[in-house]
């Protein structure tokens, strides 16, 4: 088994069980996640953090992971009333993490959206390692602007390196293109 094989299998372990747990729970830790972001962000920068502070973290996170549902569940039944092999934006992530095309999918429809994610990547394997590295160089300046709580901002750093580092094109668009 090649390694990009183990990637598709270990990729479609977690979004299988994704889908398998209850939306109650992935609502909740959405929320939860949100509010210990912003009272962590707080913290690790030295403000204070009151009762009113813990508060307010936990209804925004409330609040972000109510609109993420509704935007899930408007573009869930969108999408239903399209023909199965259609390439909706779920049928396109599906196909690439499975490296297969639905199988009514009808290559008339498929190859503009695979063209278009073939550019989008395109643009992303260039601009991503710019964009976050420039967040990067901003997390250095802020952690030498404050330099009593540089914490969060060395996290967020090492984050945004990291991140800008880890992107680069997908191949899996190539492959499910030359399927057509």
């Amino acid at each position: 088994m090649t390694s990009t094989e183990q990637d598709v299998k270990k990729k479609g372990f977690w979004v299988r069980a994704l889908r398998r747990t209850p939306n109650w729970i992935i609502f909740l830790v959405i929320a939860v996640s949100y509010a210990v972001f912003l009272l962590g962000k707080d913290l690790l920068t030295g403000e204070t953090v009151v009762l009113a502070d813990v508060a307010l973290a936990v209804l925004s996170g409330l609040a972000l992971s109510a609109v993420i549902f509704r935007v899930n569940r408007w573009k869930s039944a969108r999408e239903k009333k399209k023909p199965s092999g259609s390439p909706t934006q779920t049928n396109v992530e599906r196909a690439m993490s499975t490296r297969r095309l639905p199988d009514d999918a009808p290559a008339e429809q498929w190859v503009p959206e695979l063209r278009k994610a073939i550019r989008a990547d395109r643009v992303m394997a260039w601009i991503g390692p710019l964009l976050f590295g420039a967040f990067g160089i901003m997390g250095i300046y802020l952690i030498i602007d404050n330099p009593e709580h540089p914490w969060f901002w060395i996290l967020a750093t090492i984050f945004f390196f990291s991140v800008g580092a880890s992107t680069r094109p997908q191949v899996v668009i190539l492959t499910l293109a030359l399927k057509l």
